[in-house]
């Protein structure tokens, strides 16, 4: 760049060569510039502003790109449906549909985004025992139920896909979706209600199966909501409590008032509007019982306005609302859930997947019964999966849950070893933990006992450049009276530990006759840990991995970091059992020992005894066990409810501060 002619005479540019006036110079804000470079920068401006108008016109251009492939998309959807024969499977064509609108959908996201993916911060999927599943219903305190046409199937009842969902208007055929919307309706409300008497025929011969009589049984023993997309009725014909069930998809033995025709009691009424809803449902009648003869049917009409009535039924062209499907009431309930459980459904309606996405979004456990299961299915990623047919898990499960029901939900603490006399924390049953949808800010170790704790593993997300950089509190964590009286309490459930880490025939392998073959790690020395901490990969070289439990025991989050408490319960914490592999050297057991003491921060932060653990087949072996029992108050922490560390809620949904 060309310099100012102060500065070619010498003169340093701000020292007063530039003479106040001088037209060659523009003085600004204590620099000179000179008009050539002014104008430069003018031009750069303005080649600038010339190509953001460019960068808005293709992005103009990039949008009605968009629409115009949405539009061929309709058209070639169109165009496909017109040539598709009508004795062609249902399920073949609406996954067809599907499977496209979700090809447009990424398409468009793509292109929003620039390419750029989306993560999703959920757990692997996993397959779970029906003991597992026992357990989490047992400590959930705000369970969401969602059922599906799966457990109605058991019944007899169809699915109206398929074969059996044609219908039959003089010579042409239609399918489900062509028939249960509004349109439709209002095409032809006399033949529409014809195949609804038809399909209320059907329904009203079915009776609960063993799946709905043992969701009531289940009612009896938790706090619970029942949301069903089945519009059978099965479930309050079961004896389930109608105050805590909600139709989402309504109930085609019912039929109210059509508040899309003018006229109408309810017409252009909000339906979602409390000051509304007493009225709404008010309109609400029992569907007449199916004529024998189908040619002997009859379009009801409303007493009051004289207008039509329709069936109680969510179509396809409509969204769901508060007076009559109760949607607000399951949101509500979905913000308060801890555990979701998804019988019987493939959740490819809008409203179940809002329910999954609200549980994901709030941590909530998904844990979901199916005859089907594909752990490779993206759809299955964040849930747990228990196989089977509900009206056959179902009462097994509940037996389970009602056997655990018979432990207080905050059970005693037990001592980990019998060598150990130490008093444990006395509980009461009232007492019960923050379950694995709320989270905690406080920390039962006081600040200034942390800075002298060895290391432990960080939070999900929270990265160390050491193992052995010490533990820190986390943001925002405070001392209590409560945090100090715990901590002072720790040394009467710990055993006096030895000086340096044993051997493989070390004291707290003799002191309980056992000799531990491996380590039960359940948190971030797991293999299969996703929170980023730098030891999992190099603690676990060397060692053979296999799925354990650790039976009688509990799993806490306490402040950030995954605790195991020994109790009087039997409930179990999931975790692996590392052992060395058969070609280790005999001193490999010794150093990862010596290894895991930094690691945990043993003896201050946690303690450590041999406890028998079971693979999934039953076989039992001793392992070293790192626990904080008697260590933290449990009933401020938070409690993983199916003890899977992979279980956490993760940071994406832990509350801000």
């Amino acid at each position: 760049m060309e310099k100012p002619e102060a500065t070619r005479g010498g003169s340093r540019p701000g020292s007063g060569g530039s003479r106040p006036g001088s037209r060659g110079v523009l003085g600004v804000a204590g620099a000179s510039i000179s008009v050539k470079e002014s104008m430069e920068i003018l031009q750069n401006a303005s080649k600038s502003s010339a190509k953001a108008r460019e960068v808005q016109e293709e992005a103009r251009a990039a949008v009605a790109g968009m629409k115009e492939s949405a539009a061929q998309f309709e058209k070639a959807v169109a165009e496909a449906d017109a040539k598709c024969k009508y004795s062609s499977s249902l399920d073949e064509k609406w996954e067809e549909f599907k499977a496209k609108f979700e090809a447009l959908n990424r398409m468009a996201v793509e292109k929003i985004m620039g390419g750029g993916g989306l993560s999703s911060d959920v757990r692997p999927a996993a397959r779970i025992s029906v003991a597992r599943v026992a357990q989490a219903l047992r400590r959930s305190q705000n369970l969401v139920v969602l059922t599906g046409a799966g457990i109605s199937a058991e019944s007899g009842i169809p699915t109206f896909r398929g074969a059996d969902g044609f219908w039959t208007v003089g010579s042409k055929h239609y399918q489900p979706q062509e028939l249960a919307t509004w349109e439709k309706y209002n095409e032809m409300p006399a033949e529409l209600w014809r195949w609804y008497q038809y399909r209320w025929g059907i329904c009203r011969k079915a009776q609960p199966n063993p799946g709905h009589t043992s969701l009531v049984e289940l009612q009896k023993l938790v706090d619970m909501t029942l949301v069903t997309q089945n519009v059978d009725g099965l479930h309050q014909q079961s004896g389930f409590d109608i105050s805590k069930l909600c139709e989402i998809h309504g109930r085609i033995d019912e039929m109210r008032c059509d508040e899309r025709l003018e006229g109408a009691c309810l017409y252009k009424m909000d339906l979602n509007d409390p000051a509304n809803l007493e009225r709404a449902r008010a309109t609400v009648m029992m569907t007449p019982t199916p004529a024998k003869d189908e040619a002997e049917e009859r379009l009801p009409m409303c007493p009051q306005c004289g207008q039509r009535q329709r069936p109680k039924i969510l179509w396809f062209d409509e969204s769901y609302n508060e007076a009559f499907f109760k949607w607000k009431t399951v949101m509500e309930q979905m913000d308060k859930c801890d555990v979701l459980l998804i019988i019987g459904t493939q959740l490819t309606t809008g409203g179940p997947r809002s329910m999954v996405r609200a549980a994901q979004s709030s941590g909530a456990l998904i844990i979901r019964i199916d005859p089907e299961v594909d752990l490779k299915d993206d759809a299955t990623a964040g849930m747990l999966h228990l196989q089977g047919k509900s009206g056959e898990v179902l009462p097994g499960l509940v037996r389970e849950v009602a056997r655990l029901c018979k432990e207080p939900l905050l059970a005693p603490l037990k001592a980990p070893g019998p060598a150990s006399g130490a008093h444990v924390e006395s509980s009461s049953a009232s007492a019960s933990p923050v379950l694995s949808r709320t989270a905690t800010r406080g920390t039962s170790t006081p600040a200034s006992t942390r800075k002298s704790m060895a290391p432990r593993a960080p939070s999900p997300g929270m990265k160390t450049s050491a193992a052995s950089a010490p533990r820190a509190p986390s943001p925002g964590m405070k001392s209590s009276a409560r945090a100090s009286a715990s901590a002072a309490s720790a040394s009467q459930l710990t055993s006096s530990p030895p000086t340096a880490p044993p051997r493989r025939k070390g004291r707290a392998a003799s002191e309980q006759g056992q000799l531990p073959v491996g380590f039960f790690v359940y948190g971030t020395l797991r293999p299969d840990d996703d929170s980023g901490a730098s030891w999992t990969k190099s603690f676990s070289e060397g060692l053979e991995a296999e799925v354990a439990y650790l039976p009688g025991a509990s799993l806490y989050i306490d402040g950030r970091y995954p605790a195991v408490c020994f109790e009087d319960t039997s409930c179990s914490v999931k975790g692996m059992l590392l052992k060395p592999a058969s070609s280790a050297p005999l001193t490999l057991l010794a150093s990862k020992l010596t290894e895991a003491d930094n690691i945990e921060g043993y003896p201050d932060l946690y303690s450590r005894t041999v406890a028998t653990v079971l693979n999934e087949n039953g076989v039992a072996s001793p392992a070293y066990v790192y626990h904080r029992t008697g260590k933290f108050e449990r009933s401020c922490s938070l409690r993983i409810a199916d003890g899977d560390w992979l279980s956490r809620v993760r940071s994406s949904a832990l509350p801000k501060e």
